[in-house]
């Protein structure tokens, strides 16, 4: 594979700041980091919407994508059969984030007689992920789907795995802190501008030196990154090409219109 591409994914307005974007390739076994730079950076623009028109085109050229937000919504809060009509759905029939959070809110509150308004999937529990319209990641879910996957599945640009939907570029949903969980190094606390912030990222670089990373001298980088988000677009390629050489096989049951989480 020639070009494994990581994203930590934003939906906030000043995207080339917030979304994160590792290149790697893999050589002897290995994953060989190439580049880890900001979206704005990368494309030139800071505005989301050149940011995204950015990403939807490094998507389609790399070989196999790892996109940090999620793919789907809790199967209870979903009024479509498919996975793909949930997609659709939410880009071209919600407006904003705001308005698929409450739409969801309304939803969960009905089916549970009103005891519960942010749901998780299957997929969610085992890593200890937010509901995906919580307000934290509302923003994510609305823009990741709505305008990053949907315009390339509707071009036939991508295939989502493990559902198998589309052709092209193999895309799968990731969270850092489940990779993170998953190779036994610290999961949070590590994105401030604090001494033991930086000591547990000092900590999660080294640990993934142990991994079958190659990361031709950007430790320095990824430990001064305060946001974390070098290291999370890092974690993004990593778990997308761990993956990919699983042949994209879920690690646990999941429910195929909610969407898996590879760590």
């Amino acid at each position: 594979m020639d070009r494994i591409l990581g994203v930590d994914f934003s939906g906030a307005r000043d995207a080339g700041q917030k979304i994160w974007l590792t290149v790697g390739v893999e050589r002897g076994g290995e994953l060989h980091v190439k580049s880890s730079v900001p979206a704005g950076q990368q494309f030139g623009a800071d505005s989301r919407e050149e940011c995204l028109a950015g990403l939807r085109s490094a998507i389609g050229k790399a070989d196999v994508v790892g996109l940090d937000f999620p793919f789907g919504l809790p199967a209870v809060v979903c009024e479509h059969e498919e996975w793909r009509s949930v997609c659709r759905w939410i880009a071209e029939d919600v407006t904003d984030p705001d308005e698929l959070q409450e739409v969801c809110v309304d939803r969960a509150k009905a089916a549970t007689d009103g005891e519960s308004a942010y749901l998780r999937r299957a997929t969610d529990e085992p890593h200890g992920a937010l509901s995906p319209y919580h307000w934290f990641t509302a923003a994510q879910t609305f823009y990741g789907v709505g305008n990053v996957l949907w315009p390339l599945l509707r071009e036939g640009t991508i295939r989502i795995e493990p559902m198998g939907d589309g052709s092209g570029t193999p895309v799968c949903e990731i969270y850092p802190a489940g990779t993170l969980q998953d190779v036994g190094l610290p999961a949070d606390r590590y994105k401030d501008d604090t001494d033991e912030a930086r000591q547990r990222r000092e900590t999660i670089v080294e640990g993934l030196r142990l991994t079958p990373l190659s990361l031709h001298g950007i430790e320095d980088h990824l430990i001064a990154d305060v946001g974390g988000d070098a290291i999370d677009s890092l974690l993004a390629a990593l778990a997308a090409w761990r993956a990919s050489r699983e042949g994209f096989e879920p690690s646990e049951p999941w429910d195929p219109l909610e969407g898996h989480i590879y760590v």
